[in-house]
């Protein structure tokens, strides 16, 4: 993958994110009614803003930003664990939370500090991710009580979710690794701007889906 293909991936990724963002706009009459599309609106909303600000901080203000990719990772870790919540044991959901967010904030504040890449909080928000997916379908095959499963929002960001974070999780968890070694970090994370594409195109198909009632 050539230097300017990665490069142009990277951009296109930043603003992926207002292709749900539009969704949510003009494709969901009451979004309120679906607690998924309600969350799933908040994350995509909550990441859009940060991925601006970190956008703009960098190309107009020059200025550090990496330490809005330590409030994202720690904001998108609660957003994904309350949509999937209607497959987690109440009693887990509050551990996991409880203890990501304890973990990711002493991490950012004693260890890998505001200003540089937070490695170990996203490869195991990644890596924590990837099993709510993988329950859902699980749970939802076992049951058979879907009749028209590609009509529910879970589904979708069940594919997006499981789809990014395993791919995604082996780049974070070498970033600081490869970090020097500035081609091979920019065709990195040329390959990670394409799993976020993905991922939010995902993200506008489970909110434009609603489920037959």
């Amino acid at each position: 993958m050539s230097r300017e293909l990665c490069i142009l991936l990277m951009n296109i990724a930043t603003f992926a994110a207002l292709i749900p963002c539009l969704v949510t706009l003009f494709g969901i009459k009451n979004p309120s009614r679906i607690p998924e599309h309600r969350l799933l609106t908040i994350l995509v909303w909550g990441g859009a803003g940060i991925g601006l600000l970190a956008y703009y901080m960098a190309a107009f203000l020059e200025s550090p930003n990496l330490f809005l990719l330590h409030i994202y990772t720690i904001f998108n870790f609660v957003m994904m664990t309350l949509i999937f919540r209607s497959i987690i044991p109440r009693k887990i959901m509050y551990i996991l939370l409880f203890a990501y967010c304890g973990f990711a904030s002493i991490n950012s504040i004693w260890f890998e500090h505001l200003q540089t890449l937070n490695v170990l909080s996203r490869s195991i928000s990644a890596f924590i991710i990837m099993f709510y997916p993988l329950v859902f379908f699980l749970k939802t095959l076992k049951e058979m009580k879907a009749r028209h499963l590609e009509l529910l929002p879970l589904f979708w960001i069940s594919i997006g979710a499981l789809f990014y974070n395993a791919g995604s999780f082996f780049i974070f968890l070498f970033s600081k690794d490869i970090s020097p070694h500035e081609e091979l970090w920019i065709t990195y994370f040329g390959i990670h701007a394409v799993f976020t594409i993905f991922l939010y195109i995902f993200f506008a198909i489970a909110l434009w889906v609603r489920p037959k009632t």
